[in-house]
């Protein structure tokens, strides 16, 4: 009983295992937040370009909403895509 407890509170095999799965998926998180979030002003910045290029819009104020429109619709093909693939 006592060591059951002890495998239970502390750790066994199997906590080590989940702990290293958890440990291993929080670093990749990580990770992948930090690519985003350093890619976020380049893909922006390129975006607006095409956006401006096409529209010729010389406003700051909504190039910068037409951009974010843009990348938004982008994304959400994406996503479509990416789960009509992915599905079961």
């Amino acid at each position: 009983m006592k060591k059951k407890l002890y495998e239970f509170f502390i750790g066994g095999k199997s906590f080590k295992k989940e702990f290293r799965r958890q440990a291993r998926m929080l670093i990749t998180i990580t990770f992948g937040f930090t690519i985003a979030f350093t890619w976020r002003q380049t893909i922006f910045d390129l975006s607006q370009s095409f956006v401006q290029l096409i529209t010729k819009i010389q406003s700051s104020e909504l190039s910068s909403i037409l951009t974010s429109i843009f990348i938004t619709i982008i994304s959400l093909i994406l996503i479509y895509v990416a789960a009509h693939f992915l599905k079961e």
